[in-house]
């Protein structure tokens, strides 16, 4: 089975078990806007912030960073960031408002962009194979309670720390890099 193939059973397995996968073949740009509540232009400045709403982030080994767009317009640019990098593959987009919504809740814009570098992940991998919980790599895309728009990553160190990786430094700082310049727009 293909990359394709398997991300095509994916969708359809998720979709069975009543979840929403949006992605570059499983939504719309305009099914994905319809979710967001401020759909504006704006820049793509980003400033490194710490919410109430991720409470505690820091010490759960999570980076936030604000985004002066719309949960869409933010998605989007991770989406195009990814696949323009020959390095990185997207695997999918998870809506999870839109999942919410299907199961008749409520919840802000929330969107988990899954991708990866399989060059890199793998040598974490091989360095200690329970790192492959944490891989592909993730960027939640979220609107907090005042509006603001974040974008949420695992800290490299941290995952490095809590799956007792060592020597794979250069690795890390890669990845650490990818994830500020895919969260910020840099």
């Amino acid at each position: 089975m293909d990359d394709t193939e398997r991300r095509r059973f994916l969708r359809a397995a998720l979709a069975g078990a009543g979840l929403t996968v949006a992605g570059t073949a499983a939504a719309s740009e305009s099914d994905r806007n319809d979710s967001n509540r401020n759909d504006y232009e704006s820049n793509q400045e980003t400033t490194q912030t710490t919410t109430a709403d991720a409470g505690g982030a820091e010490e759960a080994g999570l980076v936030t960073v604000e985004s002066d767009e719309s949960v869409g317009a933010t998605v989007e640019r991770i989406e195009e960031d990814i696949e323009d990098n020959d390095d990185l593959i997207l695997v999918t987009a998870i809506d999870h408002a839109r999942n919410a919504q299907n199961a008749g809740l409520d919840l802000r814009p929330t969107v988990l962009v899954l991708f990866g570098n399989p060059n890199l992940g793998t040598r974490l991998m091989q360095a200690s194979q329970t790192a492959g919980i944490d891989l592909p790599q993730k960027l939640l895309v979220w609107e907090a309670e005042d509006g603001t728009v974040n974008v949420t990553y695992n800290d490299p160190a941290w995952l490095a720390d809590r799956h007792d990786i060592a020597g794979q430094e250069e690795v890390l700082n890669r990845i650490a890099d990818a994830l500020e310049t895919l969260a910020t727009g840099g």
